[in-house]
């Protein structure tokens, strides 16, 4: 266990996502900062509801695009791995410390079948929809690992899917969500322009 500073949230980042944010609270400025100088990172956990999810991902921060005069910044996080809290308390400057566990895969062979039928459901979807990803995207899709957390960025999951999916404990649970439910979004969606907007409702970058 150890201890880590968590940014409550309404997204949820994947780990080897990249996600943009725009830093104004005076806390997370201080925090932001801080990590910064220290080349260390920060927990993003989903807040619903005034709860806040009990696991999360760990990210660094990959760039800063911009500072503001007035302080404020905006950055880009790539997401590193999963925790599970066990204790909150918190930091004279504001914020909140956890202590967390990490929260790992089960040990399981990938099912290569899985994964070619997700690109499958994926990839019609996609021309379904008339939508055009960069090629980047399709780059980076093929040398990952996890396929499933990369597709899921583009997937255009609701919040509480997100998490939802993110608490899987294996690549083939995520794999079999994700399959699913383009099977279901084809049944339910007609018009390429409500597939479209279903792919591109996520912040994430390629």
């Amino acid at each position: 266990m150890h201890s880590i500073p968590i940014f409550p949230l309404n997204l949820v980042v994947f780990p080897g996502s990249k996600y943009p944010l725009h830093i104004f609270e005076e806390r997370y400025k201080i925090l932001i900062q801080k990590c910064l100088q220290e080349n260390t990172g920060f927990g993003i956990v989903a807040a619903f509801d005034k709860k806040i999810s009990d696991m999360g991902v760990y990210v660094l921060i990959d760039s800063v695009l911009k500072y503001y005069d007035n302080g404020e910044s905006d950055i880009v996080v790539t997401g590193i791995e999963r925790f599970l809290i066990t204790d909150i308390y918190p930091h004279p400057d504001g914020y909140n410390i956890a202590t967390v566990e990490k929260y790992d895969d089960d040990s399981i062979s990938i099912d290569d079948n899985l994964i070619s039928t997700l690109q499958v459901e994926f990839e019609e979807i996609v021309e379904l929809a008339n939508y055009k990803l960069e090629d980047s995207f399709w780059n980076n899709l093929n040398n990952t690992k996890f396929k499933s957390y990369k597709i899921a960025e583009k997937s255009g999951l609701s919040y509480e899917q997100q998490q939802e999916f993110l608490i899987l404990k294996n690549e083939n649970e995520r794999l079999t969500y994700l399959i699913n439910y383009f099977l279901s979004i084809k049944e339910k969606v007609s018009t390429a322009e409500n597939l479209k907007r279903i792919i591109m409702n996520n912040g994430y970058l390629n």
